[in-house]
């Protein structure tokens, strides 16, 4: 079945709804410019009442090593994602010393963006892709078929940007991925989700009615 992963989760309510909708991986921002910022506390207290088989996820971008680790042992991460220009080696180096899983974040156009996800393999257990963009008239599009190659790669990958329940089908079938990552597009406000959005999103992405 695929893996589904709501990120930008920010409190408590969202991540129980989560959890008890069939969500396996939970994403927290601890980027400090973010508007969706958790604090330790808030993800500690999180990530003791999550249960075993649900995951939760610390999203970093270009944050040192000491800041990183500080957090993962104060909140007991087992999952980090980074968003940033965190090369492969410090992607593994991270993985290594804390005992995480690693997912790396990128922006996917194309066949360049496989070469660039290239030196990622081996040194990080998940990839995470935005196959979202916009064309000179500002019409969103989605690279779903060519986001395809990057199996070849060998390493699990989700679709993101912008998925919602309207178009998870057509990722799910067009790219193939692992798993499918949902945030913006099932918000009721930045900082919350929409239930029945999420509620909906969820039972589509594991072809439920």
């Amino acid at each position: 079945m695929l893996k589904v992963k709501i990120c930008g989760i920010t409190n408590y309510d969202d991540a129980l709804s989560a959890t008890n909708l069939g969500a396996d991986f939970i994403g927290f921002h601890l980027m400090k410019d973010s508007p969706k910022k958790v604090s330790d506390k808030m993800l500690k207290e999180v990530n003791e009442k999550l249960p075993p088989f649900v995951t939760a996820v610390g999203v970093f971008a270009d944050q040192d090593h000491k800041t990183i680790t500080r957090i993962v042992k104060k909140t007991d991460l087992k999952a980090v994602q980074f968003n940033g220009n965190e090369p492969p080696e410090f992607c593994k180096a991270v993985s290594v010393a804390l005992g995480v899983k690693v997912f790396k974040m990128m922006k996917f156009t194309g066949a360049a963006s496989i070469i660039a996800l290239q030196p990622f393999a081996g040194n990080v257990d998940f990839f995470v892709l935005d196959v979202s963009s916009q064309d000179e008239q500002g019409k969103e599009f989605f690279a779903f078929e060519a986001v395809k190659e990057v199996s070849k790669l060998g390493v699990p990958f989700f679709v993101a940007g912008n998925i919602t329940c309207e178009n998870v089908h057509d990722a799910m079938e067009k790219a193939n991925p692992y798993g499918i990552e949902a945030d913006t597009g099932i918000e009721r406000l930045q900082r919350r989700k929409d239930f029945d959005k999420m509620s909906l999103f969820i039972k589509n992405a594991h072809g439920l009615r």
